[in-house]
């Protein structure tokens, strides 16, 4: 899975470079009452409210760039990152970092070779995310934000997640939908796991799952024929709503998931532009179908909150 988001990054890196070569500095957008995330494969996070733009760093620069993650009500980040530089051949120390998004104030948590991507329950009381033990041995845990503490998901050890999955919470806090990858499969699979017990559900085959905030829809990446595809939690009535394989004229490839408008009735799609190209960030209206180019040659989406007073 870090193989993926490493590729994914030197693409990024491609296209911050052609940006700043041309003078390009609209790298992000802004949503009529919204708080949007933004990344950057050199660490650096956007948080875009109107015109207000807040730049989160983390404090050490070096490793896999993971997927940041945005509060429903868009007041604090979690993102997973190194503590410090580490020397060649010598042991990362990565943490989960937890910050308001109007400052930089990150609190730390755990001591970890590695660590995927992040997601805060709809209440915002927790946070959910897959890393790698000294050793190499992978967990799957939520950190309580009050408490600190964090707890192990027993029941995922075996499931073949890896710590580069991705995640998202159920609307009822009762549910993850999360990317399983088994030896055996072609590609990762998209699975529904219930946090009060041992139950795995396989909905679909695919990467990047993002539970809508109405818990109708859940929506994925099927990267082998670049499809987004949304389906119902139980697995039924799974449609295609984007397809990248029919544009002929320019090779287009999803890149970090689709991110849910707070009303479940639209999404935001990053595709990326050739083999090492830019990165323009699509709206789709999932009732009419009509997609809208937000952002040409600029920033990776990972999140989408309505604004609070």
């Amino acid at each position: 899975m870090f193989i993926r988001l490493g590729r994914i990054l030197l693409l990024t890196l491609s296209v911050i470079a052609s940006c700043r070569a041309y003078g390009q500095d609209k790298l992000t957008f802004s949503m009529p009452e919204s708080v949007l995330l933004f990344g950057s494969s050199n660490f650096e996070l956007r948080i875009v409210a109107d015109t207000s733009v807040q730049v989160l760093k983390p404090p050490a620069r070096q490793g896999a760039f993971n997927y940041p993650a945005l509060a429903p009500d868009g007041s604090r980040v979690a993102w997973g990152f190194p503590l410090e530089v580490a020397p060649p051949n010598q042991r990362r120390h990565f943490a989960l970092g937890v910050s308001p998004a109007v400052k930089q104030e990150w609190k730390t948590s755990g001591d970890f070779e590695a660590i995927g991507a992040a997601a805060f329950s709809p209440d915002r009381s927790r946070v959910a995310f897959a890393a790698l033990q000294p050793g190499r041995k992978s967990l799957f845990l939520i950190l309580n934000l009050s408490s600190g503490e964090m707890e192990t998901l027993g029941q995922l050890s075996g499931a073949g997640v890896a710590e580069g999955a991705t995640l998202s919470w159920s609307p009822d806090g009762k549910q993850l939908v999360i990317e399983i990858q088994k030896p055996d499969q072609d590609q990762p699979s998209i699975a529904i796991a219930d946090l009060g017990g041992a139950n795995l559900k396989v909905i679909g085959k695919g990467t990047d799952p993002a539970w809508s905030p109405t818990g109708e829809w859940i929506a994925y990446s099927d990267v082998s024929q670049q499809k987004c595809i949304i389906v119902h939690p139980d697995g039924t009535n799974a449609r295609v709503v984007r397809d990248l394989g029919r544009n002929l004229l320019q090779y287009r490839q999803f890149a970090y998931g689709a991110v849910w408008s707070p009303d479940g009735k639209q999404l935001l799609l990053n595709e990326m532009k050739g083999e090492g190209g830019s990165l323009d960030v699509m709206l789709l209206d999932l009732a009419s179908g009509k997609v809208t180019r937000k952002l040409k040659n600029g920033l990776p989406v990972f999140g989408w909150a309505k604004r609070t007073p």
